[in-house]
């Protein structure tokens, strides 16, 4: 963070970099920004703050590099004094903490623009050699083992379904957010080499201005958002990103599928060259992507969602989308200036036009005078007046609603007549090319935008039915803050929101925390019993499997389910699929890391086989988030890994909290994303990969299962048969803060009804804040606890070559390797000497017994894993994450002292202290601080 005109310390402060980058200066794009982004920040801190806490900002920077650095005996004690000096003033901490957590957002950044870069750079490689981790380069591979046939078969039944959910993981105000949206744009205008001298300086006033703005904004909430805030911020993403995002995905895999060109030719030799290529036939790719948001729909221990506003999220999804169609069809309006003579177009868009007079003749007075040879230009602008009014029949817009499309099926044949009417008119490259892309958003968006999902505990819907039965009155409450009416509202909103957006829009209720075949049953009775009379909506039941003993027992509930002579009406009647979904977070948080991962693969296995012996097709839903203890890491490596015959051209997923920022904030990365997850489904859906699979799962079931139950035993006999280490866990880390925060708008705990001083049970915690407040402590516990006593065991009953045969297992069954690979990636962001100053906050009888426990676990892993990896050091193959942590670990290092400290103040403090407020609310900005550091949250 450095300023031109301070002092000598100014340029100090991008001398180690902290995003895994050296100090190559011009030639080092990702140094250049970070170093500049560092002295603007420096500017507008001695003009905010002041020189004085410039210096001391430096001076804490400074003595953290050099402990962590380990050649000056002085450098902690000096690290030590400067953060307690510090946190004796509030006022010069927050600015202190600001300063830090500031840096880290605006470096984030600047990462974010090193990897489109990247992208860009291995885009123009691939001209010359298909990189095999490419979409390209998984077609590549599955034309050397299939014919085109069967590659065809498997394109066409694709399925790749994000959902986004609200699950409180990033803790950015949405304002923050846009602003760093608007730093970035600048950003990436900086690195156009075509800027004159004087759009240069412009563009680095901005940044300077922008910068100024965050400095003053607001990190921390003034209230909780409540859900529409939350489909609110989805909607950013949406807007920005995912609505352009979705024809480049779907061009991406039509041109990957066009035939190689012979070896030796040039490809634009002629006029014909491409002809037959993407973007001059009809598309060989259906809409394969289908977006899904629980955000409006999640009911699970948050009774502010009602069925109220899940209608009004639909409504704000329909107007986002409707107004995206229509700027399309205006655009293809001004563009598709193709005259036409003699005969004029065809009889099918001669005809259409001919309806379209008659039924908007206003609008047809105004095209036909400003486009009267032009038939293509008048066709899109009577699309755009039908969307117009298709747009204010769904949300209620006080506009004309005559003339409006009634379904996404009216306006695909629309489009589908005009691609017709171009070809005969030798435009297929038109047809094809940007009007297939707005067919493409069509057939993927519908009318609303992301399908709904109603998602409630199994324990909520049984008590519903209990009440039903005694008669019990609809104000009755089965939960808490939820009534036995609201409950039945939800299935006739349902009703309601299909009769007006389309089946599509909202279908599927999923159940948490199902045990039995009887919870999805239990649905479909609600859902009738709401009806009355009337038709009840159309349902699709997701069982949602998470406790130890569901997972165990996955497959044979869905066998009673499908068995049940109604149910099975029920499906066949939807197609004969079934849906089904896994829960990572809460099993990690029951189970451990190891055990939990070893319990889901067993439950894909059985619930395939259930699926096949009932001849039913089988979605599988992965519950992931993007934590490590809660299931995260790269996903497109998590595919290829999943049991034998569980994906088959299908994946679903959650995309949760920052995930969603990191993955869709920009275009290149979001499509760089959807690469890799399209390559991997592919690749994975094959019969060769299912083979490869089987066999390893064969040879390493019974490795897993000892290996399984030992870390489940550790980590349970610490976690559960410990009655200390709850207020243990409460003491060292700021659970109790964090759940404060004000994230999103559903409680930390599931158990809303008890006292509100009183803490909860960790049997009641969210999996979100039980991962986020391990990661603040710098203890990342749920991504590695019990794997080092699980090695250990099994070395002990095996000797050293059961610790080959497992090294053996690790590079050739992908799914033991993905588990090992994030477990090394949680003990590597794991600081055990950092850690330690936590652990010393909690001061009970047992608890430093405890976390002796912790830190021999760490060690204990970390040398195991190490032996069965073939590495010296954590991360030895993946040398620039293995830099970014080594690098970003001193400014975090600053951060979690400032945290620390404020911990232990704020802790002794009697809870009527006036001062407690301000202290709470320091805490927070270190949390929000450390979670940028760390690019991880929940």
């Amino acid at each position: 963070m450095t300023n031109a005109g301070t002092s000598s310390v100014t340029n100090a402060a991008v001398r180690a970099e902290p995003a895994g980058i050296g100090s190559a200066g011009a030639r080092d794009p990702l140094a250049r920004e970070v170093k500049l982004l560092g002295a603007l920040l420096g500017q507008v801190i001695v003009e905010q703050a002041g020189a004085e806490l410039f210096e001391t900002v430096e001076a804490i920077r400074r003595a953290a590099i050099a402990a962590r650095r380990g050649d000056d005996p002085d450098a902690a004690d000096r690290l030590d004094t400067a953060v307690a000096e510090t946190t004796t003033d509030p006022d010069r901490a927050a600015a202190v903490i600001r300063a830090f957590a500031l840096y880290f957002q605006l470096v984030n950044l600047a990462e974010e623009r090193h990897r489109v870069r990247t992208v860009a750079r291995r885009r123009r490689a691939a001209q010359a050699e298909t990189p095999h981790d490419s979409l390209a380069g998984a077609v590549a591979s599955l034309r050397r083992a299939r014919n085109p046939a069967d590659i065809d078969a498997l394109v066409g039944r694709l399925s790749i379904s994000p959902v986004m959910t609200a699950h409180p993981t990033e803790a950015r105000r949405r304002t923050l957010l846009l602003a760093l949206r608007r730093c970035a744009a600048l950003l990436t205008r900086l690195d156009d080499p075509r800027l004159t001298p004087d759009e240069d300086a412009d563009t680095r006033r901005g940044l300077r201005e922008e910068i100024t703005l965050l400095w003053r904004t607001a990190e921390l909430r003034a209230d909780a958002p409540t859900p529409l805030d939350e489909v609110r911020t989805a909607l950013v993403f949406f807007d920005e990103t995912l609505f352009s995002l979705v024809p480049r995905i779907y061009r991406a895999l039509d041109r990957a599928l066009d035939p190689p060109p012979a070896r030796g030719s040039a490809r634009a030799a002629g006029p014909a060259a491409d002809s037959g290529r993407s973007g001059t036939r009809p598309p060989r790719v259906p809409a394969f992507v289908h977006w899904g948001s629980w955000i409006g729909g999640d009911r699970d221990g948050n009774p502010s969602v009602t069925a109220d506003l899940t209608e009004r999220t639909l409504r704000l999804h329909a107007d986002h989308l409707l107004r995206g169609y229509e700027a399309v069809a205006t655009r293809l309006m001004q563009t598709l200036a193709v005259h036409v003579e003699g005969d004029g177009p065809s009889r099918a868009l001669a005809s259409r036009l001919g309806r379209d007079a008659e039924e908007l003749p206003e609008t047809d007075r105004t095209v036909r005078r400003r486009f009267p040879d032009e038939p293509f230009r008048r066709r899109f602008g009577f699309v755009a007046e039908r969307l117009r009014r298709t747009r204010a029949h769904l949300t209620g817009a006080a506009l004309p609603t005559a003339g409006r499309y009634e379904s996404p099926a009216d306006l695909l044949a629309e489009i589908g007549e005009i691609q017709a009417a171009l070809d005969g008119e030798g435009l297929a490259r038109v047809a094809w090319g940007e009007v297939q892309d707005f067919r493409w958003q069509v057939e993927t968006f519908g009318f609303h935008l992301a399908s709904l999902e109603i998602r409630q505990h199994a324990a909520v819907h049984r008590a519903a039915l209990e009440r039903v039965d005694r008669a019990a009155e609809p104000s009755a409450e089965v939960s808490p803050g939820v009534s036995l009416g609201e409950v039945l509202a939800t299935f006739r909103a349902l009703a309601a929101l299909q009769s007006r957006f389309g089946v599509a829009a909202a279908h599927r209720v999923v159940i948490s925390f199902t045990t039995s075949a009887s919870d999805a049953t239990d649905v479909l009775r609600l859902a009738k019993l709401a009806a009355g009379d009337a038709e009840p909506p159309v349902i699709d039941v997701v069982p949602l499997f998470e406790s130890a003993d569901a997972l165990e027992a996955a497959g044979d509930i869905l066998e009673e389910l499908l068995s049940d002579e109604a149910y099975r009406r029920h499906v066949e009647a939807r197609g004969s699929r079934q849906e089904v979904m896994l829960g990572y977070s809460d099993s990690n948080k029951e189970s451990g890391f190891l055990a939990a991962n070893w319990l889901l693969h067993r439950a894909q296995a059985s619930l395939v086989a259930a699926a096949r012996r009932c001849n039913v097709e089988l979605t599988l839903f992965h519950g992931r988030g993007g934590a490590i203890g809660r299931g995260g890491g790269p996903t497109h490596r998590a595919i290829l890994a999943q049991a034998p015959g569980s994906v088959d051209g299908r994946l679903k997923l959650t995309e949760q909290g920052e995930v969603i920022a990191a993955r869709y904030a920009n275009p290149e990365i979001a499509s760089r994303e959807f690469d890799l997850l399209t390559g991997a489904v592919l690749l994975a859906s094959t019969p060769e990969h299912d083979a490869t699979l089987a066999a390893a799962l064969d040879e390493g079931s019974a490795v897993l299962d000892e290996l399984a139950a030992s870390a489940r035993k550790a980590y349970r006999a610490l976690v559960y048969d410990d009655p200390g280490f709850a207020e243990f866990f409460r003491a060292a880390t700021p659970i109790e803060e964090i759940a404060r925060l004000r994230l999103g708008s559903r409680p930390a705990a599931r158990a809303a009804a008890r006292a509100a001083q009183e803490a909860p049970r960790i049997e009641e915690l969210r999996a979100i804040p039980w991962v986020f407040a391990w990661s603040q402590a710098r203890i990342d516990l749920p991504g590695w606890y019990g794997l080092g006593s699980a090695l250990d065991a099994y070395r002990a009953a095996h000797g050293e070559p059961g610790l080959d045969r497992i090294a053996s297992l690790y590079r050739r069954w992908p799914f033991l390797a993905s588990v090992l690979d994030n477990a090394e990636l949680g003990l590597a962001r794991a600081d055990m000497g950092v850690a330690r100053r936590y652990a010393a906050l909690a001061r009970n009888r047992g608890d430093e017994r405890r976390w002796r426990a912790i830190e021999a676990e760490h060690a204990r892993a970390v040398r195991l894993l190490l032996r069965v990896a073939g590495r010296d050091r954590l991360l030895d193959g993946s040398p620039a994450l293995q830099r970014a942590i080594a690098l970003r670990n001193p400014y975090v290092d600053s951060l979690s002292g400032l945290q620390v400290r404020l911990l232990e103040k704020l802790r002794q403090l009697p809870g009527d202290d006036p001062s407690r407020d301000r202290l709470l609310r320091l805490v927070q900005l270190t949390v929000n601080g450390v979670a940028a550091g760390l690019q991880s949250t929940g």
